[in-house]
Parts: C-alpha cells; sequence; structure tokens
C-alpha cells in the first residue's frame, strides 16, 4: 500500500500548530488569572507596557511655520511706581545682515518700552534688546497687567509677559536667549507652501 507522505507531513504540521496554540492560549488564561490573584501593581504596570496600546506619540506636527512662536511667558510682581525689565539676547544665526523690530500689544502695551526698539545684526552677530515694564503709579494692589513682547526677525516670536501690582514686590529682572534664523531643515511635517527661508516681519539689509 502506498503511503501519500506529503499529505501526512502536512497534516503533522496542522496538528504541531494546533498544539501550538492551545499552548499560548493556557499561557494567556494564566497570565490573566495571575494578574486577578494579587499580582502586585509593579508587575501590572509592566506587563502593560509589554503588551499594552501606546497612547502616547512621536510624531506630534508642531504648528504651521508661518505663525509666531512662543518665545517665554514671564510673571512679575512689581510695586505701583516701580519696573521691571526683560534682556533679549538675541543671535542671529541667519548669513546675511538682519533687523529685528520689538513692539509690544496687548492691555497693558502702553506700559511696556524697548531699548533698542530695532536691532541690526551681521551674520552670525549677537545684540541685546531690553523690554521695561513701568506698572503706573496709584495702580491698585492686586491689579494684573498683561503685554505681549513681540520680536519680529527672521521669524516672529512673542513673549507672554505678566505684572502684578503688589506691596511685596519680587525681583523682575529677567534675561532670555533668541537663536533667530531660517530652517533649512526638511522635516517630515512640513507643508509644501512652507518656505525654508524666513517668513517673519524682519528686514535684510
Amino acid at each position: 500500500m502506498k503511503v501519500d507522505t506529503g499529505r501526512s507531513s502536512r497534516a503533522q504540521q496542522m496538528n504541531n500548530l494546533v498544539e501550538f496554540l492551545q499552548a499560548q492560549g493556557m499561557l494567556g488564561v494564566q497570565v490573566l488569572g495571575l494578574i486577578g490573584t494579587g499580582v502586585s501593581s509593579f508587575m501590572r504596570s509592566a506587563l502593560g507596557q509589554m503588551v499594552g496600546p501606546k497612547t502616547s506619540s512621536c510624531c506630534d506636527i508642531p504648528e504651521p511655520c508661518w505663525l509666531p512662536k512662543l518665545l517665554d511667558e514671564r510673571d512679575c510682581r512689581i510695586c505701583p511706581g516701580a519696573s521691571g525689565s526683560v534682556r533679549i539676547i538675541i543671535t542671529n544665526e541667519d548669513v546675511q545682515a538682519r533687523t529685528t523690530y520689538a513692539m509690544a500689544s496687548g492691555p497693558a502695551a502702553a506700559h511696556v518700552t524697548f531699548t533698542p526698539g530695532a536691532l541690526s545684526l551681521g551674520p552670525k552677530e549677537r545684540g541685546t534688546i531690553t523690554a521695561v515694564f513701568a506698572v503706573p503709579p496709584g495702580t491698585d494692589l492686586d491689579d494684573q497687567l498683561e503685554a505681549l513682547v513681540w520680536l519680529r526677525g527672521c521669524r516672529d516670536y512673542y513673549l507672554r509677559w505678566t505684572v502684578i501690582s503688589s506691596a511685596r514686590p519680587q525681583p523682575c529682572c529677567e534675561e532670555i536667549a533668541l537663536r533667530d534664523g531660517p530652517d533649512h531643515v526638511l522635516h517630515w511635517y512640513d507643508h509644501f507652501y512652507c518656505a525654508r527661508q524666513c517668513h517673519g516681519g524682519g528686514k535684510t539689509r
């Protein structure tokens, strides 16, 4: 009698596969039983990290290239009639000279002054713009004043500055570093309309 060895071999392979799946199923049941009968929180966390779905993403898409970039948020407590300052140290990362302009907006914009109001820098040069926030005399205590400080160079940046009128002031002499220049790196999230050059309100010279 002739035996079909090919068919026999396939049958054996199917049997092996069924046994493997059964063993995996028993392992899963045992793991669930272990969790249900008091495994430590540490082990539960470890198992969750191994087999649980990931909720965070490494591929978050930033804001469009043409939107102003948040430089920082700063809070100060200043006496009525006194003032605080923020020194913004700007480095021109471009290969051509560029002028950066400073301005303020928001409810308390009239209380903010700049020295200088515009800063011209050559390629790779560095300079400083100082913003001063003066709290008017007679301002009620605990009043909150807020202004946006804008720096318009290769890109546009803004600083949200909040000042509280206080009888117990705190030192308000801040310093922020700003490296301004075009982004020549092509990112996977870039939109087709994003120019690789500058798109802020500053000017070249």
